[in-house]
């Protein structure tokens, strides 16, 4: 993870020992010497047992782990073909698992499936046309995939389920409630369309930008600074547009009836003038909003179940900012983000980090740790560099982001964005707090405490080797890392304790 979600010394021996446990050690996870090596997981959701995928060249080795990590089955198989290179979700019955892949620009689609009691592998090519349509995300649950589409220049999102024989049924939900006269044209309406593309409102580009939330990480503003974002709860999805500066809106989705509920909800910046910047976040059942100038900042804590405000912060530039329980922290800016010649410097002055999260995309970040909501305020900027992106101890050597496969440069964050949320290393510069919260949204004074993230940075970062295969990924609620031990020719897998 980035440095700034490590605000203390490394831990103890005793530490490390305790936090993760290794649960799996394969001695012939993979059999080439030479070769490039990435790893998967698909976890099956109503059995706690898990799929193991492990690539080598242009070959699958597929292993069935039950709930207790012992390996059950294995197969040995050819890759799909390289032109399907990215991994969208799969389908789980039984023993078999069918996992669903997508070419570069979403028009084709494929499925391998492994059948882990007859041992056998095998490839369906898919007639499956998204004509008119643009792919926007995928989702799993209990053990489904669910392909999620948008009719271009309309409101009309379609989400696609598929049979055991990959027939796909269609289900249509409008978001018509989203639609707004575009200001530069009488002639145009704003639709939902429009909303995903990576330049919202604009039709220059074609791109559909959506952030893909993994509400149980740690997520960095980074990540939660995007105006677009997805959620997942249960059967229930949750689309988040920040565009409109007063306002933040919510789309509610059922995956089982496939009703849709669009609601607004007021920005700290509707009922106050002076704010230049704004966004949300959805955690705990809780919609956290911020928005900010050069002269201040608010933000909110809404129940989304009664609607009504919990607490709410504000603090000028003239102020001390009495909730923080870290100093201003700006980072960036170094070599390369994640290592230590990455600067990062601390600030005094509120009237300098509003002025740098102003200028900046602006997020909110929340997670809880023992039963304190750590709530991170602050804002990212991209900034240009002549120095190629390498990454970090694991992630150098082409890695598929936990969805791109044969090592692609070309990155597909929906599969798993819990690897996306923690090697997400981009040349940005951001700035930020760190604040402190009890059950009721009451500041408390402490330090904040490690989270899972940290945990496994630690780990990583105390490994004497030059981990390859690295994954990342939730399984039974809890953080798991897996990577290729050059040195032992062993895959391992480690369970963090949270």
């Amino acid at each position: 993870m980035k440095r700034y979600l490590i605000l203390f010394s490394l831990l103890s021996i005793c530490f490390f020992t305790s936090a993760q446990e290794k649960v799996l050690e394969l001695e012939d996870g993979f059999v080439k010497f030479q070769s490039k090596k990435e790893s998967y997981a698909l976890p099956n959701q109503l059995t706690g047992d898990l799929m193991l995928l492990l690539e080598e060249g242009r070959q699958f080795h597929a292993h069935l782990l039950d709930s207790n990590y012992n390996t059950t089955s294995k197969i040995s198989t050819k890759t799909i073909p390289s032109k399907y290179k990215y991994i969208l979700g799969y389908n789980v019955v039984g023993n078999t698992y069918s996992i669903f892949f997508s070419d570069s620009w979403s028009t084709k689609f494929g499925v391998q499936t492994f059948d882990f009691d007859t041992k056998t592998a095998k490839n369906t090519f898919l007639d499956f046309k998204i004509k008119g349509e643009k792919y926007v995300e995928s989702v799993v649950y209990n053990n489904k995939i669910y392909l999620i589409t948008i009719t271009k220049r309309s409101s009309d999102l379609n989400i696609y389920t598929f049979d055991k024989q990959f027939t796909p049924t269609k289900n249509t939900v409008s978001l018509k409630e989203l639609e707004y006269p575009n200001p530069g044209s009488r002639n145009h309406t704003i639709t939902a369309y429009y909303l995903m593309l990576s330049d919202a409102g604009g039709m220059s580009r074609s791109v559909i930008d959506i952030e893909k939330i993994e509400g149980s990480n740690p997520n960095v503003i980074e990540t939660t600074s995007k105006e677009n974002k997805l959620y997942q709860f249960s059967n229930q999805l949750v689309f988040s547009f920040d565009y409109n500066h007063k306002k933040t809106q919510l789309c509610f989705i059922d995956l089982e009836t496939f009703e849709a509920v669009v609601k607004s909800y007021d920005k700290p910046s509707k009922t106050e003038e002076g704010y230049r910047k704004s966004n949300s976040y959805i955690f705990d059942n809780k919609l956290f909003q911020i928005a900010s100038s050069n002269q201040k900042m608010k933000f909110t804590v809404l129940d989304l179940e009664t609607e009504k405000i919990i607490k709410e912060y504000k603090v000028t530039k003239e102020d001390t900012i009495r909730f923080k329980n870290s100093p201003i922290i700006q980072e960036g800016g170094g070599i390369l983000p994640g290592f230590s010649e990455n600067r990062v410097r601390e600030m005094e002055k509120t009237s300098k980090y509003l002025r740098k999260i102003s200028s900046s995309d602006l997020g909110i970040s929340v997670y809880k740790v023992d039963n304190e909501y750590n709530i991170v305020l602050g804002g990212t900027k991209e900034i240009t560099t002549s120095n190629g992106y390498a990454g970090m101890n694991g992630f150098s050597g082409g890695f598929g982001m936990g969805g791109t496969v044969g090592g692609s440069t070309g990155v597909w964050i929906g599969f798993n964005p819990t690897f996306y949320n923690y090697g997400s290393y981009t040349t940005t510069k951001s700035t930020y707090i760190n604040c402190l919260f009890d059950n009721n949204f009451n500041h408390i004074q402490g330090d904040i405490q490690k989270n899972g993230y940290d945990r496994l940075f630690e780990f990583e970062d105390n490994l004497d080797i030059k981990t390859k295969a690295v994954n990342i990924f939730l399984h039974k609620d809890r953080l798991h890392y897996g990577f290729f031990d050059p040195k032992k020719r062993t895959y391992e897998l480690y369970s963090f304790k949270e």
